[in-house]
């Protein structure tokens, strides 16, 4: 099921085009001169949404076509230094296998560091569950990557709360346990004929479903707490937006902006290519 997962990643992640590690690169303007309006004007509508391919990911692209079709690389190559944008237009056709490639090799190696770390996670936290795993890794890994799989399934969302919130994961950690107890403490009282022992174990079910709602609490409380936490940086950019309107509405800065614009759409630069 996991290796499905990341499958169904990848193709999502070709489709549309959007791959920051791999060498993809976000075109929102930066914002570097706050008095500078007209760096927010919106760029021109790209293939693949607002996120384009980055120089490392060219140069990778490139060179995969370099090798399978040499002429539309060369044709490229001329069009990369006439026109930039089509270039990037025409290697985002012409450079599809390349690219698809890009996004499995970004993609897979994001999948072994996961599950590099996951594997370190369960020797420190369950480390039976780990021992058990590892002895089929040499004897058979058909059976090694299912168990794997099986384990991801299990502890997945304990381990991914860990990695963004030590406390969470400790929290569900428990929780998990307690669940497993009170389904067991149930099954025993179905089947347990003495009444003693039944009283005995309805008292350590209360114990278990009182610990339980206990950190169900806790739980919610450290979602109110990161969501307090977003709310103030929310809050951040909401006061950051305000200020810049105020500063975009002077009429000093209005003045300003708008004689540098008519300026640098007049002016006749004459640019020399060093290369």
């Amino acid at each position: 099921m996991q290796s499905c997962r990341w499958a169904v990643c990848v193709a999502v992640i070709t489709v549309v085009g959007v791959l920051v590690g791999a060498g993809w690169a976000s075109h929102e303007p930066s914002r570097t001169n706050k008095e500078d309006i007209w760096q927010d004007e919106p760029a021109e509508p790209r293939r693949g949404g607002r996120w384009g391919l980055s120089d490392e990911a060219i140069k990778k692209v490139m060179e995969g076509l370099r090798q399978r079709d040499p002429a539309t690389a060369k044709e490229l190559e001329k069009l990369r230094e006439k026109d930039p944008e089509k270039f990037r237009t025409e290697l985002r056709e012409h450079g599809r296998p390349e690219i698809e490639q890009l996004a499995r090799d970004y993609w897979e190696a994001r999948r072994q560091k996961r599950n590099a770390q996951f594997l370190e996670w369960l020797k420190a936290e369950y480390p039976k569950d780990e021992q058990c795993l590892a002895k089929l890794k040499d004897g058979d890994p058909e059976l090694y990557a299912k168990n794997f799989d099986h384990l991801m399934n299990q502890y997945g969302h304990i381990f991914d709360a860990y990695t963004s919130n030590p406390e969470l994961g400790g929290v569900l950690k428990e929780d998990y346990e307690l669940k497993k107890r009170n389904d067991e403490l149930c099954r025993q009282l179905r089947r347990e004929p003495s009444d003693a022992k039944k009283q005995e174990l309805g008292t350590e079910l209360q114990l278990v479903v009182a610990r339980r709602y206990d950190l169900i609490v806790r739980r919610k409380e450290i979602a109110y707490e990161q969501l307090l936490r977003r709310l103030e940086d929310l809050q951040k950019h909401i006061q950051a937006s305000k200020d810049e309107i105020v500063t975009y509405k002077d009429d000093r800065v209005k003045q300003e902006n708008v004689r540098q614009r008519v300026q640098t759409l007049t002016e006749n630069k004459v640019r020399f290519k060093w290369d």
